[in-house]
């Protein structure tokens, strides 16, 4: 009797399976989602570093605004492939929920930051500190993030460099 579970349970799992990838668009797929990632963790983080390292202390406001609008265009991509994923794999596009949730945390807190930042809201500044600093911080916790999981994906051999 326990030899037709595990073909049964795939007959009937089978059709929520692909009913589930109908509802999405027809260009995600398991390998789309890690394409993005991958690009999120090395070329967009690369750039979002040198931004920080060298643009945010500038304060200027254009480039503050294209940089959040990169950023929510990156969360969306990755929700997205996310959404996707936990519809039909039963995976996260990150480690685990928690890692996955950390992760879209860091990025909407950057980017409120970023808001913020070009409406005007201004802090009480130490001396010796730019009215960045917070920012600052919240771009190094989403990079600290995003690092750990890269480190944890290459020490399981899942990761390649680009």
């Amino acid at each position: 009797m326990k030899t037709f579970t595990l073909p049964v349970l795939l007959v009937l799992l089978l059709p929520c399976l692909a009913q589930a990838e109908d509802d999405f668009p027809s260009y995600l797929s398991p390998k789309y989602c890690t394409d993005v990632k991958l690009d999120f963790m090395t070329s967009s983080m690369k750039s979002l570093r040198r931004y920080r390292d060298s643009q945010l202390a500038s304060r200027h406001r254009g480039g503050m605004n294209n940089i959040r609008t990169y950023l929510m265009q990156r969360q969306e991509w990755l929700l997205e492939c996310d959404s996707y994923l936990q519809a039909t794999r039963e995976t996260r596009l990150f480690k685990d929920d928690a890692t996955s949730a950390n992760i879209f945390n860091a990025i909407e807190s950057v980017s409120s930051e970023l808001q913020s930042l070009i409406a005007g809201v201004s802090y009480s500044v130490e001396p010796g500190g730019e009215i960045t600093d917070v920012a600052s911080q919240k771009f190094d916790r989403l990079f600290k993030l995003v690092d750990d999981h890269q480190t944890l994906l290459m020490m399981r051999g899942q990761f390649v460099a680009r």
